[in-house]
């Protein structure tokens, strides 16, 4: 078992593109639901626990998942973005330590052996942020990663927010981070919403924390296995 690890899996969305009254994350991909690829790689990763976020219709997904072993629930009554999903584990999190890797229940292709070496890399260095990133060819519909003149990462710019010029980078943020544990909280509670969405990012993290813990963006090679479903064109694809 990992003793530094401790896994979030976001998994409250209600999936208003999906045109269905199942939660996103029941949608069968090959005869499984979307959250059992992402929960058999989590468990591969021996965390000392693992946080499902849940909420819309959270019973269906609760009664689908229960019977795997170290999980946990939290729950996102209103859908008020990602920063404020993650901060629905404060109370289950605050008074302990080490590490928290945020993972999605849409997002199935995810490899635990893409995963450990990151996380052994944050963890050996005691970072305060690990973000992963991704080159796409057509990064629409991802926020961007925005670096300084030095290569270092200053913000993530969801797609909404972006000047015409930021749109053209092609480095996204694939929403999997890893944080330091208590200290995180402290910067999730300070998160605003003030973007298109009126929602809290939890990409505003690294703009808010850049000036107290070190920050470091790790790119993946295969970008496939960060793609995420939000509609059933999306899902349709990954069947094929």
């Amino acid at each position: 078992m990992n003793k530094e690890l401790r896994i979030v899996v976001l998994a409250a969305g209600k999936g208003t593109r999906m045109n269905s009254d199942l939660p996103k994350v029941l949608h069968s991909l090959q005869g499984y639901p979307l959250i059992d690829y992402v929960l058999n790689e989590s468990e591969l990763l021996n965390p000392i626990e693992t946080i499902l976020v849940v909420g819309f219709k959270k019973e269906q997904v609760i009664s689908h998942t229960n019977k795997r072993s170290n999980l946990k629930y939290a729950t996102q009554m209103e859908q008020l973005g990602t920063g404020h999903a993650v901060l629905q584990t404060e109370d289950l999190l605050k008074n302990k330590s080490g590490h928290i890797l945020i993972l999605y229940g849409d997002v199935p292709n995810i490899k635990a052996s893409t995963l450990l070496p990151i996380i052994h890399n944050h963890i050996e260095n005691n970072r305060g942020i690990t973000l992963i990133t991704a080159d796409l060819d057509n990064p629409t519909g991802y926020g961007r990663i925005i670096k300084n003149s030095s290569g270092s990462i200053s913000k993530i710019i969801e797609e909404k927010d972006c000047s015409n010029e930021q749109r053209l980078i092609k480095e996204i943020n694939t929403g999997i981070f890893i944080f330091q544990i208590p200290q995180i909280f402290e910067i999730l509670n300070s998160i605003k919403t003030n973007n298109a969405s009126k929602e809290y990012y939890l990409t505003d993290a690294v703009e808010l924390a850049k000036s107290s813990m070190e920050i470091k963006a790790i790119k993946i090679d295969n970008s496939e296995e960060i793609i995420g479903v939000n509609t059933l064109d999306q899902l349709q694809e990954l069947e094929s």
